[in-house]
């Protein structure tokens, strides 16, 4: 801070005897928000003639106060400081030891060799600002060569050239760590003072101290700008990716594998992953996770993890050891690919041979059966008649009369569980939707019987015939029925049907008084794998497979729900060309 007027000694340059800090003005490049002030503190009025008498006497530095300087710097910067800190609170501590002189540093870019950095304590001549440039003496003192000098962007001079004061003394030293220079400490006088004469090399002990601090400073904001940088990565990267310690302890975990898992960070970061593998899968995990720690990485390990909501997802995982700076082990890297729909698709198609073969088998059963029950049918018919004719019992009529038509009843379902099996190949035929309807709820009277449901059927009396394959519509209201039957409180369910025809085509409305799907899921319904069932009750396969159906036929399926008010379904489908 600057003292007031009527404080200043009779020096010219009230620079010297203010001890005034002040910023050079960057390059263009440089954020201005990370510029400030060098400042050496404000001066009592009593301290005003002893700065003075320091700026044409500079007293010697003593080095047992220079260390207790370092020292104390070391205690009071914070162990994040950057180097915008460490280089003001420096060239602070090293003016308020050292008065009598001023100074200057110049920081460059290591890798633009631009200047991207001045401070001083003191106002600088004007165009001093922008120019780098060490003498001989200092190049040389540091170890370095005019090349290294010119490479790193700094100009040579042969004597010190003043910053602050035309003619005034002064030495400067190569701000240099680990043979990389990347600075320079200019050290001044005012020019009618006389220099100690062991100053040259307290220059050279400040520039150390100085040069080590700040490539401290500088490796701690590297660290901590890639440590920052790759966790971003992993967090933006769209796949699984868990850091694993050496005991199994996740260090760092994408968002993908979070989304996945429906946890949050707080929940994996720390644990144990074998916390997260189902119990049956453990015995996988552990010998895979030694390897990888052994330095044998392990490609296409599939394991399967615990969703938040109880269920699971399967990985297929390749694992690679994280080396430390010695060559050890230190972790293990697991990178997955989500084949959780994969898994319930391979099993979808599994169940769907099984299926296969299983209507090829009940083909060959039905035709089996159809024999003897046509002969009780027609046998039964005629015992039938000759019992109502030959005035038989009439307890004895009624047994005859529910024979006839309990076998009926099985050829009916026979006749429509083959045409339901049918392959997808059957050709498109004029239909009845009342039948379809009819068959269809034959087929789930187990379903409807297991709920204890009452199914309400309401047709209109003129509905045109429909142009479309039998067994695929069957697939349509069987999957449609099911669905209700599953979601209505059982005793109490009540499903309606309702059918009405139009000029251009037929409706069909089924609505139930089941538990709703809520809003927010009623527009993925309809998508592959998803199921508002439990884990094993559903595959999310049937309402998609419902819709292409509906749409190869030309037609149209809506839902509206309410949760707790039931579910309506609405089938459209376009009439018959044919009449």
């Amino acid at each position: 801070m600057a003292a007031d007027e009527g404080e200043r000694g009779p020096v010219d340059d009230p620079g010297w005897e203010t001890r005034d800090s002040g910023s050079v003005p960057l390059p263009p490049s440089r954020r201005r928000e990370r510029v400030s002030e060098v400042s050496t503190g404000e001066l009592r009025r009593s301290e005003v003639q002893a700065k003075v008498d320091a700026v044409l006497r500079p007293p010697v530095a003593r080095v047992a106060d220079l260390a207790h300087v370092c020292l104390d710097l070391g205690r009071e910067l914070a162990p994040d400081a950057d180097e915008e800190h460490v280089l003001d609170a420096s060239l602070a501590a090293f003016a308020r030891i050292l008065p009598g002189r001023r100074l200057v540093a110049r920081i460059l870019d290591p890798e633009t060799k631009a200047l991207d950095l001045v401070r001083s304590t003191g106002r600088l001549l004007e165009g001093r600002s922008e120019r780098v440039a060490l003498t001989r003496a200092a190049v040389g003192a540091a170890g370095l060569t005019l090349e290294d000098a010119e490479q790193a962007g700094i100009q040579v001079v042969p004597t010190y050239d003043p910053d602050f004061a035309e003619g005034a003394p002064g030495a400067d030293a190569a701000l240099v760590s680990d043979g990389l220079l990347f600075g320079t400490l200019g050290f001044e006088y005012h020019p009618d003072a006389a220099p100690p004469a062991d100053d040259e090399d307290v220059v050279g002990l400040l520039a150390a101290q100085l040069a080590g601090a700040l490539a401290r400073a500088r490796a701690r904001q590297e660290a901590s700008y890639l440590s920052g940088y790759l966790g971003r990565l992993l967090d933006h990267a769209n796949v699984p990716i868990a850091v694993l310690d050496r005991r199994r302890r996740v260090q760092v975990v994408s968002e993908a594998l979070l989304e996945l898992l429906g946890r949050d960070r707080g929940e994996l970061l720390g644990r144990d992953l074998a916390r997260f593998v189902a119990e049956p899968e453990r015995g996988k995990l552990l010998p895979a996770l030694l390897g990888a720690l052994r330095g044998q990485p392990l490609e296409s390990f599939e394991i399967g993890l615990s969703k938040a909501d109880g269920t699971m997802v399967r990985l297929s995982t390749n694992l690679v050891s994280v080396l430390g700076p010695q060559g050890d082990v230190e972790g293990v890297i697991a990178i997955g690919h989500d084949l959780t729909q994969l898994r319930a698709l391979e099993s979808q198609i599994v169940q769907a041979e099984k299926l296969a073969t299983l209507g090829q088998l009940a083909a060959g059963v039905v035709h089996e059966l159809n024999n003897p029950l046509t002969s009780i049918s027609v046998y039964g018919e005629y015992l039938l008649k000759k019992g109502e004719r030959d005035g038989a019992d009439d307890g004895d009529v009624e047994k005859l009369r529910r024979i006839v038509q309990s076998a009926e009843r099985i050829l009916r379902f026979t006749r429509d569980l083959v045409t339901y099996a049918r392959p997808a190949s059957e050709q498109p035929q004029r239909l009845s939707l009342q039948e379809v309807l009819d068959q269809a709820v034959v087929f789930c009277e187990h379903v409807i019987g297991e709920a204890a449901a009452n199914v309400e059927k309401v047709y209109a009396e003129e509905v045109p015939p429909i142009h479309g394959v039998r067994g695929q519509l069957h697939q349509v209201f069987i999957n449609l029925i099911t669905n209700a039957c599953h979601a209505m409180p059982h005793g109490a369910g009540k499903l309606r049907i309702a059918l009405d025809g139009g000029d251009d085509g037929v409706e069909v409305r089924l609505r139930d008084n089941g538990s709703g799907i809520p809003a927010e899921q009623v527009e993925a319904i309809f998508e592959p794998f998803f199921s508002t069932k439990g884990e094993g009750k559903g595959t999310g396969l049937g309402l998609s497979i419902v819709k292409k159906i509906v749409q190869q036929h030309g037609g149209e399926i809506e839902v509206s729900s309410f949760v707790g008010d039931g579910t309506t379904f609405r089938v459209w489908l376009p009439r018959s060309p044919e009449g």
